[in-house]
């Protein structure tokens, strides 16, 4: 019984490193997509989501989440096997190794959208989240942004971690204004 007990326990800590929680991935999307519709309207029917998960520092078991929105007039060899939706915005994930993450959003009609036709892209703004194995984020970019990042994470009830370091302005982004205040 004991062996059984033993191998389980190393089967579950095994696989569940790194394996960052639906909830809080979604939220983590529904923060940026809330932030972004705030700084302009979104086109939901030409503009693609995409996420990106990637291990960071395996010795600390930090891995990281970047979101941005993309036309598809600037996306160019972007590698993804699926396409996905999310409160009615076209997903990708690209470069995706991580199939637990692909279980967490609904598959659709694959698309090919590297379009590229012009260098531009005049709205590209991502977020990039660095999170441990706690799954408390660590640190936020972009840095002129980060405070307004995190507060709206915070009211979607992400943890931050105690090494999480506060880095303020004392000129903010107007951006971030209207979510700190």
């Amino acid at each position: 019984m004991k062996k059984i007990l033993l191998i389980i326990l190393i089967f579950f800590f095994t696989f569940n490193k790194s394996a960052i929680k639906k909830q809080d991935l979604h939220n983590i999307i529904k923060g940026y997509i809330e932030y972004i519709s705030k700084k302009r309207k979104v086109d939901n029917k030409n503009e693609i989501l995409a996420v990106t998960f990637h291990d960071q520092i395996k010795e600390k078991g930090e891995y990281s989440i970047d979101v941005a929105f993309f036309k598809p007039e600037f996306m160019e060899g972007i590698q993804y096997k699926n396409v996905y939706i999310f409160e009615g915005y076209k997903l990708i994930l690209p470069d995706n190794e991580c199939k637990s993450i692909e279980k967490m959003f609904k598959k659709v009609t694959y698309e090919n959208f590297n379009q590229k036709k012009t260098m531009i892209n005049d709205d590209f703004e991502n977020w990039h989240i660095v999170l441990n194995k706690k799954d408390e984020i660590t640190f936020l970019s972009p840095v002129p942004i980060s405070g307004c990042m995190k507060s709206i994470l915070m009211n979607k009830k992400l943890k931050f971690s105690n090494s999480y370091e506060d880095i303020t302005f004392s000129n903010p982004s107007p951006d971030c204004i209207q979510h700190t205040h």
